[in-house]
Parts: C-alpha cells; sequence; structure tokens
C-alpha cells in the first residue's frame, strides 16, 4: 500500500468475483455524479460477445489481452473528456502482470474491495456467466493465486458490509475529487 493519495478523480475497485465491484462502483458514481464503467460491460460490448463466449472461442490469454485494451481505451476517455469515473475492474484484471504497475504510473489509485471467501463463493455460487468459476476447490486456488495481487492496492476495505457501508467508508477515506471544479461567485 502507498502513502497519502492526492484526490482523484478516476478510481478503479478492484477485488475478486463476487466482491461488489460493479454494485459499488454503481452507487459511488451515483453519490458523486460520477460516470461509471463496468469493465466487463466494456469488453462485451466491443467484443460484440458475453465473456464467456470469449473464453470458449478465443482462450484466456486473448481474454487478458483484449482486457488490457479495453482498460487502457476507458482510461483514455475518462482523460480525453475529462470525464470523473469510477471503473470497476474485472475479477482478474488487477492480476495481470504489469497491471498494478500500469494503473500506479497512470496515477489511478486502485480500492480493494476485501471480502471473505466464504462470502464470495456463497455469492457466486448462484451468479451465472463466471467462465473462471467451475467448483469450490477452483475458485478456493483462484482466490489464493489472485490474493497477492489485491494486496498491491493503493486502499483496502471491507468489502463484507452492505454496498451503502461500503461506499460510505470509500468516501470517508478522503481519496475521491470533486466531480466537477467549479468557481463560485465573488461577492
Amino acid at each position: 500500500m502507498r502513502g497519502p493519495l492526492p484526490r482523484a478523480t478516476v478510481i478503479c475497485l478492484a477485488g475478486f468475483m463476487g466482491s461488489g465491484k460493479s454494485t459499488v462502483g454503481t452507487r459511488l458514481a451515483q453519490q458523486l455524479g460520477w460516470r461509471f464503467v463496468d469493465l466487463d460491460e466494456r469488453i462485451e460490448e466491443a467484443a460484440g460477445i458475453t465473456i464467456p463466449q470469449f473464453f470458449e472461442r478465443h482462450g484466456e490469454p486473448a481474454f487478458r489481452q483484449f482486457e488490457a485494451e479495453q482498460l487502457r481505451v476507458a482510461l483514455g476517455r475518462a482523460a480525453e473528456f475529462k470525464e470523473a469515473t469510477v471503473l470497476a475492474l474485472g475479477g482478474g484484471t488487477y492480476a495481470q502482470a504489469g497491471a498494478p504497475e500500469f494503473l500506479r504510473n497512470a496515477g489511478v489509485p486502485v480500492i480493494w474491495l476485501d471480502t471473505p471467501i466464504e462470502m464470495l463463493l456463497a455469492r457466486c455460487s448462484t451468479m451465472t456467466g463466471r467462465p473462471l468459476f467451475r467448483d469450490e476447490a477452483s475458485f478456493r486456488a483462484l482466490y489464493t493465486q489472485r490474493v497477492t495481487s489485491y494486496q498491491l492496492a493503493d486502499i483496502r476495505i471491507d468489502g463484507s458490509g452492505d454496498a451503502g457501508a461500503v461506499v460510505s467508508e470509500i468516501l470517508r477515506r478522503g481519496i475521491v475529487g470533486a466531480a466537477k471544479e467549479t468557481e463560485l461567485p465573488s461577492g
């Protein structure tokens, strides 16, 4: 974890599948008046197929390359249009080689939604469309493999509470900048 962070106008939410990145990200963006981008949704839109279909047709290495490209596109758009953005990363995005360094060099703080594995397992066991969720043993092994990457995030937030509590904790940390710089009229 890094030291004090400047107030940001783009932040990324990282965490394992089922940690609440999309739910928390949507609520956080609404509360801030920011744009919300779900990287998984962006990938599906750009590819024209679902992520499970992408995995099936092209394999995980091709997916990870496409995911990295879409991450760069999303950050580029936020910078080009000066859009304050909450970006929910895919569960494996931050665990890919070079991703933590890329985001750090881009000056984008990463918030890890750290959620207990038992809660993740309970949430994901009822979800569909997760190509890397096969069974409990592989789920636990993948979590163990990725957790060391998540620990590189700038801020760790307990993701086990309801989305409102998680959003409140993120806001309490003070890293989120204002959506628009506005000047108050003088006098």
